[in-house]
This record gives structure tokens, sequence and C-alpha cells, in this order.
């Protein structure tokens, strides 16, 4: 078995969506061997974290669906992990959409009911960091959204912005989350990925935290085979 790491590494100082609101991670030694009670000579940290920090998982309670009894700590474990289907655009540009079309030609012949549909374009390993990062994102389209409803996958995970930069309305959000389909967004390293001869299927791992009541959780990501 290989397993390979699709996370983002959260760090003070980290690339964060550019609003006022968005709280960026703090890190803090509260017990540092020299100051160990016991002479333990232990470390003792703690993080602030934000939960759509980096690579993160979204329940439909971020939009408010379900009566917010779809919260983060109550996602199936048959839904963090199991088989997903992989579909990889390198071409795609800066703002450029994700559509139906694109997806129904990459996963032909493919059962996707239930499954974890992993949609790259390579955006997060080539961009993180860049000023404009979080401002000419490629997409997923209206269309593509409404095909994985039909579809009635269990999760799509991508690495790049689910919605088109700058829409308020957040349409592919609200498309998804109301039919269940979690969003996992912000996957890298698919450079490792394309050279692991893992092929367009694997299991996919999301070790999203059990954080009771809330809408969303940093994740580490595994793709696994």
């Amino acid at each position: 078995m290989k397993a390979i790491d699709l996370t983002l590494t959260i760090y003070e100082g980290m690339p964060c969506f550019p609003v006022e609101w968005y709280p960026k991670p703090k890190f803090e030694h509260v017990l540092v061997p020299d100051t160990d009670p016991t002479g333990s000579h232990r470390y003792a940290s703690k993080a602030l974290l934000f939960c759509h920090g980096g690579t993160h998982l979204d329940s439909p309670m971020h939009y408010n669906y379900f009566n917010n009894e779809k919260t983060i700590d109550n996602i199936p474990a048959d839904i963090l992990v199991g088989a997903a289907v992989w579909a990889h655009f390198p071409a795609k540009k800066n703002l450029e959409e994700i559509t139906a079309a694109d997806l129904e030609t990459a996963t032909a012949g493919k059962n996707l009911k239930g499954v974890r549909l992993v949609i790259t374009t390579g955006y997060t390993d080539e961009n993180w960091g860049k000023e404009n990062y979080f401002h000419v994102s490629p997409y997923l389209s209206v269309d593509a959204a409404e095909w994985m409803v039909e579809k009635q996958i269990a999760m799509v995970a991508i690495d790049f912005q689910t919605d088109k930069p700058g829409d308020a309305s957040f349409p592919v959000h609200n498309i998804l989350l109301s039919e269940e389909i979690y969003i996992l967004e912000y996957l890298t390293n698919i450079p490792e990925l394309l050279g692991s001869g893992f092929g367009d299927e694997f299991t996919l791992v999301v070790g999203s935290l059990k954080l009771k009541g809330l809408e969303a959780s940093t994740a580490r990501v595994f793709a696994i085979k």
C-alpha cells in the first residue's frame, strides 16, 4: 500500500482568504522543556485554527441546510473514507470553469454513485502563496454541480475554488451542500499523485476533525492504493 498526502501545511503567515473577518492561524507553546514543572522536558502547544483554512471539508451546515443537523461531526465514516474517481484538467486556465461536459468526458463509463469525485487542475500547487491566488482560480460551473447531483456522488474534492472568484451568491456551494454532497477544498501535491501510478481510481481518506456542532473542519487528506 502507498499513501500520498494531499494536504496543505497550516502555519503562521499562511495564505488566507482576503477578508477582514478571516482569522489567521496562531501557534503557541504553553509548555517547553525549560518550564516543564515535572522536569520531563516536554513540549505542549495550542493552535488557533480556522475551520476553512487550508485543505478543509465543508458540511451542509456551512450554508444553513438540513436544519443544521448535518454538521461536520456527524459525517458518516463511510463518506470520509472510500472509493474515489479522479479527473485531472491541467489545461484549465485562470478563471476558467470546469463544466458538466468536461466531467462527463473525463469519467465516461464510471459509476459515480456514492463515490468521492476528485477534480484537479494543478492550480494550488502552482499558485499557493501568490498574491492573486484567491482571485483567479479555476472553478466549477453551475451545470457541473447539477451534473454531480444527478450522478449522486458523495463528495467532491478539488485543488481550486468551488465557485467563481467574486461570485458572492456561491451557487455551486449551495447546489451541492443542499443535496448533502460534501465539498473538500484546496488539495495539493497533485504532481506526486500524477507520478504515483494510481491511475484514476483509488481510495480517498479525509481526516476531518470531529468538531461538535460546527460546519467545517481542516482536514488531513490521503490518496491510498
